[in-house]
């Protein structure tokens, strides 16, 4: 297009006559008006492509986002119970135990916002969260929840015994928090 402009020009200064004069000058804002419209596809490409590109960098981050949200929701989950479980007896009244919850809810906000929440075992944060809180941590083998939570007790394709409860000699299983 530029070297057809070049030409187009170097011919109309050239031109002897009016008509080859008006000739040229439409052939040239002509050839004007293609290199404009193909700046502006050019802009209008690159804006979709970088648009897209965004696009698919912002479902990856949210995709790493929410599949990062489910093993952090169970890991508390299973602090909480395991925790709950091994100090529930120590409370003389609902007051107390409404207390412990939402100095543990607090507490566990904190540990989960941390970036190496995942990479910490359960067992430390468990022992952490215990000693914080004033009580002995647990011993994984004496609270059947804080076993199963690190990782032991029964697995979910093992079938469920009915009457195979703490209180038969079995370990205690419970409903997951649907709250």
């Amino acid at each position: 297009m530029h070297a057809a402009a070049r030409e187009a020009q170097r011919r109309l200064l050239e031109a002897e006559t009016t008509d080859d004069f008006a000739k040229l000058t439409a052939s040239l804002a002509k050839l004007a008006r293609g290199v404009r419209q193909s700046i502006l596809l050019h802009r209008r490409l690159e804006a979709e492509r970088l648009a897209a590109a965004e696009r698919a960098e912002a479902e990856r981050a949210g995709a790493e986002a929410g599949s990062e949200f489910v093993p952090r929701y169970l890991k508390r989950v299973r602090i909480r119970t395991a925790i709950t479980c091994h100090v529930w007896n120590e409370f003389d009244d609902d007051e107390d135990a409404e207390l412990f919850r939402d100095d543990l809810n607090a507490r566990l906000d904190e540990l989960e916002g941390s970036h190496d929440f995942l990479d910490i075992p359960i067992d430390d944060l468990i022992a952490g969260l215990c000693r914080d809180l004033g009580f002995e941590p647990p011993e994984p083998s004496t609270c059947p929840v804080a076993a199963a939570t690190a990782g032991g007790g029964p697995s979910a394709a093992e079938p469920m015994v009915e009457g195979a409860g703490p209180a038969h000699g079995g370990p205690a299983l419970h409903a997951p928090n649907t709250s």
